[in-house]
């Protein structure tokens, strides 16, 4: 009886054989959560394979966007796919077209496509859904939605196995190069010659005829890269690599003079410029000059096809501008300036805006921007009678924002180097005023120097102080479109066809604010000796435009203008972009 008991209570505590009786009730679960995860496994390696189809079929179709459906029939075809593309007539199968009803074509079908046409506009201040617009015309994009019943190793007996769907977009490669600068009108080689000496330390001595030889000459700035690569001996290099080392500018000029596709007496200018800048110590950066975007990153001499023309006129000043970036100069022009006595000119340029140039290479959303410029200049000319002829001193001081261009839209029309651009372009504006300014502080863009009244007339028996202010405000953004003929003929575009600064100064002497003190009685305002006054400024206002003008010119920026040129543009095969 005893051994009984004991023998119960032992059965009774033993604890053998639990681990296998625990892992018998929760062997259901473990394989259910086993058969689970193989079947997630499985969905996302579908998934997977459906988006890599849709993104590769997206690309076939887009590369003709006229026949889009057939082209991604053949490319499911051509790699052993059965899947069949929704068109107009119905749906595209290896049994030819058949009716399409959304409701039953994965049961029937297993897997299909749909593609929406569009535009495509790779624009950085645009949310990435919504750059690509269904429906925009001309079509340059299409959208490849792949729909595809799932299979489930495991679940299928217990659910419906769920539908995939995934989305590929493609787009035409499309890339443009565009220039904002000034154009050749009146030209003053005095102010020109002593200007650009002064930016490049030197003396040049370039005739008027020089100028516009070099205004009106085009090259393509990817050549004179490609011919500066080879001097430098950096031919294995890539663009990028040219752009960011240190150049001599005369190195530069010699580059550029033997770019091909010059004339020859544009080739001769640029060899005599060469020589006298052979000594020059100014330095440049190309980068702070040329952005070219995608293409910084291809083999030098390997541009895919693309041209980046420029003026060469406007490559040597914005090049030489940019070396003075953040720089005073000054510039004593004498009497070269005809109806003159003597005059001076005082330039501040500001540092190149980041991120931009003149000259730029990218796709829609790309900017080009003039540089932020200061000009104080001082003319001495003779006055009227009515004032005894006494000299008449006109200081004026003139403030230039930069002027702006963004590359808007590219239409391609067909063929690899032909297509239509959109540039949104906006003038700088500018304000203007007669009077003294303190230019010991002219480089701190961060703060507006002050102008105050200014002694034009000052003698024992007479003074004349005057003072007057105005601005610019034209702001609005105006759209500017190359076709493919405006391209080939570099032709050059702006947003204004009037004389802004012509406008401004004779907007100027309306406002203009006159005081006389007359043998130092104060007798206020003498009618004849302010009548005088007006006409001999506004006499002045002739030859001071003429330097304005030149100066600006110089620096590659327009008051209240923006000229643009689109130098080339490139669709070319299409891409990936969503």
């Amino acid at each position: 009886m005893l051994f009984r008991l004991k023998r119960r209570q032992t059965i009774a505590g033993d604890r053998a054989g639990n681990i296998a009786i625990t892992a018998a009730l929760a062997m259901p679960l473990a394989i259910g959560a086993l058969a689970l995860g193989v079947d997630y496994g499985s969905l996302t390696l579908q998934q997977r394979q459906l988006q890599a189809s849709a993104d590769l079929a997206a690309i076939a179709a887009a590369a003709n966007i006229s026949t889009a459906e057939k082209s991604a029939f053949d490319f499911f075809a051509m790699n052993g796919q059965s899947i069949g593309v929704v068109s107009a007539g119905g749906l595209l199968t290896t049994k030819g077209v058949v009716p399409f009803n959304p409701k039953t074509a994965l049961e029937a079908y297993g897997s299909y496509a749909e593609i929406t046409r569009g535009r495509y506009v790779p624009d950085p201040a645009q949310p990435a859904a919504n750059r690509f617009v269904a429906g925009a015309t001309p079509p340059d994009a299409v959208r490849l939605t792949l729909r595809s019943k799932s299979k489930l190793m495991f679940g299928a007996s217990l659910t419906t196995p769920p539908a995939l769907a995934a989305s590929g977009t493609a787009a035409t490669d499309k890339l443009a190069s565009f220039s904002i600068g000034s154009r050749l009108a009146s030209v003053n080689e005095g102010v020109l010659n002593a200007l650009l000496g002064q930016m490049l330390g030197t003396t040049i001595s370039l005739k008027a005829m020089d100028y516009r030889a070099l205004a009106d000459a085009q090259v393509n700035a990817l050549k004179t890269i490609d011919q500066l690569a080879l001097d430098l001996g950096l031919q294995s290099g890539t663009y990028a690599d040219v752009l960011t080392t240190d150049i001599n500018y005369g190195k530069f000029v010699g580059a550029l003079g033997k770019t091909t596709g010059l004339t020859p007496s544009v080739s001769t200018v640029l060899s005599n410029l060469e020589k006298t800048l052979n000594k020059t110590k100014v330095m440049v950066k190309l980068e702070d000059t040329l952005k070219l975007g995608p293409v910084s990153q291809k083999l030098i001499g390997q541009s895919s096809g693309l041209s980046v023309n420029t003026s060469v006129f406007d490559l040597l000043s914005a090049a030489a501008t940019a070396a003075s970036g953040g720089k005073q100069l000054s510039v004593d022009l004498g009497t070269s300036i005809p109806g003159v006595a003597s005059s001076k000119v005082t330039v501040a340029i500001g540092e190149p805006p980041v991120g931009s140039s003149y000259l730029a290479v990218g796709a829609p959303g790309a900017i080009v921007r003039t540089a932020q410029t200061r000009v104080a200049v001082e003319v001495v000319v003779d006055g009227l009678q009515a004032i005894l002829g006494l000299k008449v001193r006109v200081p004026l001081y003139l403030e230039v924002a930069y002027a702006e261009g963004r590359l808007a839209g590219i239409t391609c029309t067909g063929a690899a180097n032909s297509a239509t651009v959109d540039v949104d372009a906006v003038p700088g504006i500018a304000s203007i005023a007669l009077g003294d300014v303190d230019t010991t502080a002219f480089t701190n863009f961060g703060k507006d120097p002050r102008v105050t009244r200014a002694d034009i007339i000052s003698t024992l028996l007479l003074k004349v102080s005057a003072m007057a202010d105005t601005t610019s405000t034209n702001l609005k953004t105006e759209r500017l479109t190359f076709s493919p003929a405006d391209i080939s003929a570099n032709r050059v575009k702006s947003t204004s066809v009037k004389n802004v600064l012509e406008s401004l100064t004779t907007s100027l002497l309306s406002k203009l604010v006159v005081r006389v003190d007359l043998l130092g009685l104060g007798l206020g305002l003498p009618q004849p000796v302010i009548s005088a006054v007006g006409a001999t400024l506004g006499a002045a206002m002739t030859p001071v435009d003429t330097v304005l003008y030149n100066v600006l010119l110089t620096l590659g920026v327009r008051v209240g203008e923006a000229d643009v040129q689109v130098g080339g543009a490139s669709c070319r095969n299409p891409v990936l972009v969503q």
